[in-house]
């Protein structure tokens, strides 16, 4: 049986509650079934990930805007744009991924364009509500661009879905933590 190639995508600076349920989603995961790659900033992610069948490809490109505002801050997101098309090629073309999964806003931003093009199912994961004009624009952009969004609570897809997005495409599964967690 050939495995799914799966790659898990996380642009986050921190190490917080979403790199520990995509932690445990990843060693959760039937590594007879699925063959994982994550490309991930250096963090304590990558640390304390402990998969030794994964394959982690570590990259330096700052995805999240800090303080940048104004002109700066709309040549960084370009840059940033021009890198994921890059790296989706490199997902696409050199690694045969079948399945990318985003586990956050910034990430979905910037990738979700890239599976739509290069005909690459995209799950983007959703941990917050978000509201205003921007953020209807964005769930719809998302949402056109995905095959899935997986949401952590009924609330969470609510949101997306009272933003115009199709609830066939919008799956919740809530974050789970085994116990030594506490």
């Amino acid at each position: 049986m050939k495995k799914i190639k799966l790659c898990y995508i996380n642009v986050m600076d921190n190490y917080s509650g979403g790199e520990i349920v995509l932690q445990r989603l990843i060693r959760g995961l039937d590594k007879n079934v699925f063959d994982i790659i994550v490309y991930t900033k250096n963090t304590k992610f990558v640390e304390t990930l402990n998969c030794n069948e994964c394959k982690i490809v570590v990259f330096n490109t700052q995805y999240q805007m800090k303080l940048k505002r104004g002109l700066r801050a709309l040549i960084q997101a370009i840059k940033n744009f021009i890198v994921s098309a890059k790296y989706m090629y490199e997902l696409k073309y050199t690694y045969k991924v079948d399945i990318v999964h985003s586990n956050s806003l910034t990430a979905n931003i910037y990738f979700a364009i890239w599976a739509k093009i290069f005909n690459m199912k995209f799950i983007a994961h959703s941990h917050e509500i978000r509201e205003g004009l921007i953020y209807t624009i964005l769930h719809r952009y998302i949402g056109f661009c995905s095959y899935k969004i997986i949401t952590v609570s009924n609330t969470v897809r609510d949101n997306w879905m009272s933003h115009g997005v199709n609830k066939e495409k919008i799956v919740t599964v809530y974050n789970g933590l085994d116990s030594d967690f506490f």
